[in-house]
């Protein structure tokens, strides 16, 4: 299992912060070069493996769906092709239109249930506004919760909402259920480090 997580402050065409850190590791160490080239290789190798990947963006992966029957996620995709969602999503769009370039039959899902039966990539929001500082501690909340036994609560289990990172993956050529795109994001809160004071 390879848990990433990236720091969507401060994206660059050339330049993205992203760590990550195999289960069996003591520490965690960049897995490859700071960009979205870097990011795609990390993830690429660990499927081609046989591992899962868990991949953590530090901003939100879930909109409201003002006007629009949940139970249509065609009509949630076609409304989520239209929202600005910032840097930190369309890096998300683009590791999964690669992934599906050139491993179109790797699952990708926002369900932990679903990934946890698979040998597959997992989407899921960091729940905080991320410090580089804290990116291990955001891998660190990910292992705490994935080694427990019940499913996490979500916030939005009963809000109408448009989950770009199940949209970004039907957009592409991954294997995907579009029934996701109506469903909860996974979301992980993280505490920022505290700050010793003298």
């Amino acid at each position: 299992m390879l848990v990433i997580v990236v720091h969507t402050a401060g994206i660059s065409a050339e330049h993205l912060v992203w760590a990550g850190r195999r289960h069996d590791d003591d520490g965690t160490e960049s897995t490859g070069a700071q960009s979205a080239g870097g990011l795609f290789d990390a993830v690429f190798h660990a499927l081609h493996d046989g591992e899962q990947v868990a991949i953590g963006f530090d901003c939100p992966l879930v909109v409201a769906l003002d006007g629009v029957d949940p139970t249509t996620p065609t009509v949630a995709v076609e409304r989520a092709r239209s929202v600005d969602a910032g840097p930190g999503v369309e890096q998300l769009r683009r590791l999964v239109d690669q992934l599906g370039q050139w491993r179109p039959w790797t699952i990708v899902t926002t369900s932990l249930l679903r990934w946890r039966a698979t040998t597959s990539v997992l989407l899921w929001e960091v729940s905080m506004t991320t410090s580089v500082a804290s990116v291990a501690a955001a891998i660190d909340a990910f292992y705490v919760m994935v080694q427990g036994t019940d499913q996490p609560g979500f916030e939005d289990a009963h809000r109408s909402l448009i989950n770009l990172a199940a949209v970004a993956a039907v957009d592409s050529e991954v294997t995907t259920d579009p029934a996701e795109a109506t469903r909860p994001v996974l979301r992980i809160a993280v505490r920022a480090p505290s700050v010793a004071t003298a």
